[in-house]
């Protein structure tokens, strides 16, 4: 069984690939980062790809959705030290076969590997189950057509002014607007503002 590797801390990485090989893997090529792991899938065959999400140029879930769409044959397997419920519905949504936490054992490494290059089109990771149903049960908040405007523009970046310009309102009710979008995602900043409606499917990341 061949497999791919990508991952952007080269201990970590020759750690996996001694354990792949030790299972009886065989690792037909690595890379450190998006881009270079966007041209190793573009030119190496392999059963499986082993990708971090975190990988300094970029996320590894956006490989794993363009080789899902190119590969569909191809197991992918997230291997993260991030443990929550964004990244295991993340991975999920992209198009992977299993998220496997850099905190389990060896023996769930490999078998993770070797399911996914049996059912690459069926995913699994730990805690799945319960992730599902934290997402369906997220009630989301009734923004008005403004709100939801407003919120676009926070998303980009605007200042209060820009939006103002664009929107054709005074600053203080695009501020009004703001407060109330806050108040209504839960959140206490732009940031946390965006990063709820991203989650909550009212703007795309």
């Amino acid at each position: 069984m061949s497999v791919l590797l990508i991952d952007d801390h080269p201990l970590v990485r020759d750690g996996i690939a001694r354990l792949l090989e030790d299972g009886g893997l065989t690792v037909v090529g690595q890379a450190s980062n998006l881009a270079e792991g966007t041209r190793l899938v573009q030119t190496v065959e392999a059963d499986v790809m082993v990708v971090d999400v975190s990988l300094g140029d970029g996320s590894g879930l956006d490989l794993v959705a363009s080789m899902r769409s190119r590969r569909p044959r191809m197991g992918i397997v997230v291997l993260t030290m991030h443990n929550d419920d964004e990244t295991l519905l993340g991975a999920l949504d992209a198009g992977a076969s299993a998220l496997v936490l850099k905190t389990s054992s060896s023996e769930e490494v490999l078998s993770m590997v070797r399911r996914a290059a049996s059912v690459p089109d069926s995913f699994t990771a730990i805690g799945l189950a319960e992730a599902l149903r934290r997402r369906s049960s997220v009630v989301r908040p009734n923004l008005t057509a403004r709100e939801l405007e407003v919120l676009e523009r926070l998303a980009v970046g605007d200042s209060v002014a820009g939006m103002a310009k664009r929107l054709f309102m005074s600053e203080s009710t695009v501020k009004t607007h703001i407060a109330k979008v806050y108040s209504k995602l839960g959140a206490h900043n732009r940031a946390s503002a965006v990063m709820a409606a991203i989650k909550l499917g009212f703007v795309k990341s």
